[in-house]
């Protein structure tokens, strides 16, 4: 049965073995005993006449006894103990998925295996796993080898934005069992994590200098970037930075930063490209030392106003103030129609449109009543308090209507949406009312309008933050191809029944979503967290330096016969005490 020591220390024990011999060596001085006769001189044991001095070793009784009761005492202090035979120790590590986490990657990785390998034991069991932190993330490896483990955790790269860690340490705690051992690897302390995980931080303070912000003003003749560069280090720190479009790159310019500051950086796109790349000098944390950057554009809409000539303004102001579009031509179908509904002279509004309730006499009544909004997304933080309507006759209403504004019993506005209908209907006369002068009346349309945008099947192009969630429309006719993902790390391909998981790629850099042919997303990702760009309060911490003794008295059973062992010390003393008690000395 395989047996190990719980307190190796317990061996310098065995110190005593040389000490009882010198002292077995060393021989006592003579003593002067006058007799009558000299014939005892023959039986007189030879002694030394000059006191201690080292001797040759003297077999005797009490020096086995003393020997064998070192030994005995080496092997309690020691502390043998025997493998279970069905010991099995799951060791589980929850590893921070943080981006700061990026700083210390290698650092972590081979600590961590080197801390696993203290827990093996010697014809033992373990079972290693080693989970993501963030909500969701995947597990990272299973197994038995703490040198496959740090190979998984190598090839592994974290990205989450800042989280709390105890659903995956929850999760964790139930993989490992009571029994087991949990471990929470990060690079910033915290005070207690939760479910009895221990805490191992490899981090320590790094002065770090990186992008924090970025926007696009595409308003004026031609479109200008802007971005903030903070200096999260306490000390002044000295970047140079420089922009570049495909291989053609600026020179280096130097940028000074206090402790604390932030400074913005601006300038224009190079005319005939779309797309830029800003780059500061690297330091440690490099995920926010790029800025990957292109012009937002939204997908393209075609839009027809037929609305009748009393609200044809009204309309007209609306499509000026829509992002990308144009007007429809003779013969083509419109993605989206601002329309007029006469109830005196009712239509069919078409499939896709803004439809304004509008008759030509204006009515002289007012609603009254109070104004009450519908939880919805599309009217959610609208305030409409200051709308005053003229009293008209209704639009007749559908079973797929969904009121967002009541005045009254009246629905002011309506959404009517079904496969084949996408409708915002104003059910009062907007151009006789002050609606056109509130700040919701304008944001409801263009939020409306992002619906119809985001139905269509169109090119788009957009900066977003690593891993953010895509959702990009797409042909799902049966025979449709599948989406690919092209970015800075490789193609890959996308299953029409996977697109709702769609993200932007994990790393900053450049990329595109196709379809076929179709381009359906143009972006840039971009490290946006700062606070993991913030390394002041990252250290390094270990509960783990009393663990492996702890694993040894988990898996294992202590010796049955230790008390036997004492009381066979004591004998041997006693045996030892009794044979110098009957020995003459002359």
């Amino acid at each position: 049965m395989p047996l190990v020591f719980a307190n190796p220390a317990g061996f310098w024990a065995l110190l005593g073995i040389p000490a009882i011999l010198l002292i077995h060596f060393l021989q006592r001085q003579s003593r002067s005993l006058p007799v009558s006769t000299l014939f005892l001189l023959e039986r007189v044991e030879r002694q030394s006449l000059r006191g201690r001095k080292l001797d040759r070793l003297r077999h005797s009784v009490p020096l086995w006894i003393q020997l064998l009761c070192v030994l005995i005492l080496t092997w309690l202090l020691a502390e043998p103990r025997w493998l279970r035979g069905d010991s099995v120790h799951p060791v589980v590590v929850v590893v921070d998925s943080s981006a700061s986490m990026e700083a210390f990657h290698e650092q972590a990785t081979e600590k961590i295996a080197g801390e696993i390998k203290g827990l093996v034991i010697r014809d033992g069991q373990i079972v290693l796993s080693a989970m993501e932190s963030h909500p969701g993330g995947d597990i990272l490896y299973r197994g038995d080898s703490a040198d496959e483990l740090a190979a998984a955790l190598a090839d592994w790269r974290p990205f989450s934005s800042k989280h709390s860690p105890e659903e995956a340490l929850r999760v964790g705690r139930s993989v490992a069992g009571s029994e087991g051992t949990l471990v929470y690897l990060t690079d910033h302390p915290e005070p207690s994590p939760p479910f009895g995980a221990k805490l191992f931080s490899v981090g320590e303070p790094i002065d770090n200098v990186g992008f924090a912000g970025l926007t696009v003003d595409t308003s004026g003749d031609e479109p200008v970037w802007r971005a903030t560069v903070r200096n999260h280090a306490s000390t002044e720190q000295i970047r140079d930075w420089s922009a570049a479009v495909n291989e053609r790159r600026t020179d280096p310019r130097s940028i000074v930063l206090a402790p604390g500051e932030t400074r913005t950086l601006s300038g224009s796109f190079p005319e005939g490209t779309n797309r830029i790349r800003l780059a500061l000098e690297p330091d440690r944390f490099t995920r926010d030392d790029h800025l990957y950057v292109v012009i937002p554009k939204p997908k393209p809409l075609v839009v027809a106003n037929a609305a009748a000539a009393g609200a044809e303004e009204l309309a007209t102001e609306i499509v000026d103030s829509l992002e990308n579009v144009q007007a429809a031509s003779d013969g083509e179908t419109p993605d989206l129609a601002l329309a007029t509904y006469n109830p005196l002279q009712p239509t069919v509004p078409p499939t896709t449109s803004i439809v304004f309730l509008h008759q030509e006499a204006v009515p002289n009544e007012f609603f009254d009543g109070p104004l009450v909004a519908a939880n919805h997304p599309i009217v959610r933080d609208l305030n409409w308090q200051g709308l005053i309507a003229r009293s008209t006759p209704s639009v007749p209403a559908a079973d797929e209507d969904v009121p967002l504004l009541w005045q009254g019993e009246r629905p002011l506005i309506v959404l009517r949406e079904t496969n084949a209908l996408r409708q915002l209907i104003f059910n009062f006369d907007v151009a006789h009312s002050n609606a056109a002068h509130l700040p919701a009346f304008i944001v409801l349309v263009h939020r409306f309008v992002g619906r119809v945008r985001d139905r269509k099947i169109g090119p788009v192009a957009a900066n977003t933050d690593l891993r953010q969630a895509l959702s990009p429309a797409f042909d799902q006719t049966e025979g449709a191809p599948e989406l690919t993902l092209v970015a800075g790390d490789g193609r890959r391909t996308i299953p029409l029944d996977r697109a709702r998981f769609l993200r932007a790629p994990g790393n900053p850099g450049f990329f595109r979503v196709a379809q076929g042919d179709r381009i359906l997303f143009d972006g840039a990702a971009n490290f946006s967290d700062t606070r993991e760009a913030d390394f002041s309060s990252a250290a390094s911490f270990s509960d783990l330096r009393n663990l492996p003794e702890a694993v040894v008295r988990k898996q294992t059973r202590p010796d049955p016969w230790w008390q036997a062992w004492i009381v066979a010390v004591l004998g041997l003393l006693l045996v030892c005490w009794a044979v110098e008690g009957r020995k003459v000395t002359i």
